[in-house]
């Protein structure tokens, strides 16, 4: 009897061995390769180039992927099935259903999707399920997002400061409850597993951050309600680790101002920083750091620490402790009682 390799074998191996043909074809020029890149180098204008890594994923994403495509969702249902994360989405979506938008934590100056955006996101989340490509699936979930941002957006006046992950999250909670997405998790993990890391360090990965923390939260919804927190799920999602709160101090102004960016469980202390660089567009992010705050004194943490791990750490032991984004070199007196408001 054949023995099957586990989910999470067959997905390294698969984004190793497209690795390694995608060099091997850049390095040795095999066949008429070498040729083809010259021919369309030539073609090129003075303010364009060939991204060949682009390229070359999307090809062996139809070499490669486009035939295991079955076989890999096989083996997500069944290991899903088996731990008990399908039927523990299917069960929360069919009570969040029967809660309302509030409870969910969208806010009273935003309206749900419905009607004609609503039947968008559905076109988009039918393209993303058919798709065998990562990246195909990407594009279709950034549609999504762009539709339920343009809503969000509209609602602020078109201030776009104004829109936060904790106004973001909830609002794709929702999307994915009335859509009934029971799927969300393993198209997720689907694309973590199979995109080039290039892809998922600026908009790509914040928003499949973002997807699957929605699908963290809802997941863990029903726990919100029996601990009775669902009528302020603002303060429920980050329970949930769906976001983090971070503090920036503005350098110029003097003042401190927070960020919300979405967050994985477990992810760690370099990944954190992405999100927060992306959001605030840094254009220097290896010259800054997240820190941990505990009484206004600041420690920096090292790029595999994983932030909720230490604040549970501290919590569980009568310390509470926020975290701050900035400049390693900067010099910042923190208040030292830190209101996390």
């Amino acid at each position: 009897m054949i023995r099957r390799p586990p989910r999470s074998t067959l997905f390294p191996y698969t984004t190793l061995f497209r690795s390694g043909i995608a060099n091997f074809l850049v390095n040795s020029g095999e066949g008429k390769f070498s040729t083809m890149v010259q021919e369309e180098r030539a073609k090129l204008k003075p303010n364009e180039f060939l991204n060949l890594d682009t390229i070359l994923e999307g090809v062996l994403h139809k070499i490669v992927v486009r035939p295991l495509k079955r076989h890999l969702c096989h083996l997500f249902v069944r290991e899903y099935t088996t731990n008990g994360a399908v039927s523990m989405l299917s069960d929360s979506i069919k009570f969040a259903r029967m809660r309302t938008p509030e409870q969910l934590g969208i806010k009273r100056d935003l309206r749900p999707l419905q009607g004609q955006s609503m039947e968008m996101v559905k076109f988009y989340l039918t393209k993303l399920q058919r798709a065998y490509s990562p990246l195909k699936k990407l594009e279709n979930l950034l549609a999504i997002i762009s539709i339920i941002y343009q809503s969000i957006l509209q609602d602020r006046g078109g201030n776009e400061q104004a829109v936060g992950a904790d106004d973001f999250l909830p609002m794709l909670t929702y999307v994915l409850v009335h859509c009934g997405l029971i799927a969300s998790e393993i198209e997720a993990e689907y694309m973590w597993g199979l995109l080039h890391p290039s892809l998922l360090s600026g908009e790509g990965g914040y928003y499949l951050t973002t997807l699957s923390s929605a699908v963290h939260v809802l997941k863990h919804l029903q726990r919100c309600h029996t601990d009775g927190t669902l009528s302020k799920m603002a303060v429920c999602l980050s329970e949930l680790d769906g976001f983090m709160k971070v503090f920036v101090p503005d350098e110029q102004n003097g003042n401190i101002i927070s960020k919300t960016v979405p967050v994985r469980p477990n992810m760690t202390t370099r990944d954190i920083c992405k999100m927060v660089a992306h959001r605030l567009s840094v254009s220097n992010p290896q010259d800054y750091a997240l820190y941990k705050l505990v009484r206004g004194e600041e420690n920096m943490l090292s790029e595999t620490t994983c932030p909720w791990l230490v604040k549970m750490e501290l919590v569980s032991v009568g310390v509470d402790c926020v975290f701050a984004y900035k400049r390693i070199d900067a010099k910042i007196a923190w208040p030292v009682n830190f209101k996390k408001t």
